[in-house]
């Protein structure tokens, strides 16, 4: 049980940093504005398909460490 959650947690932190440097967001912005053309109220938004992709790459990062992680462990308990 502790190798699924240290998977889980290295491949959190291995798909955070990959999507930091790899996926490019450009975010949303709505500007609310007054009559005289000044902004009342900024709201920022965030894109779906962004999220999406980082909790793939999340996702696939702690699956490909589970798995390294197994077949390491069968190959140590054979020698």
């Amino acid at each position: 049980m502790m190798k699924v959650w240290l998977s889980l947690l290295a491949g959190l932190i291995c798909g955070i940093t990959l999507s930091y440097f790899l996926l490019d967001y450009n975010s949303w912005a709505l500007h609310l504005t007054g009559v005289n053309g000044e902004v009342i109220r900024t709201t920022n938004e965030l894109d779906f398909n962004f999220i999406t992709n980082v909790f793939l790459l999340v996702a696939s990062a702690s699956i490909l460490i589970y798995g390294a992680w197994t077949l390491i462990e069968k190959k140590t308990e054979e020698r």
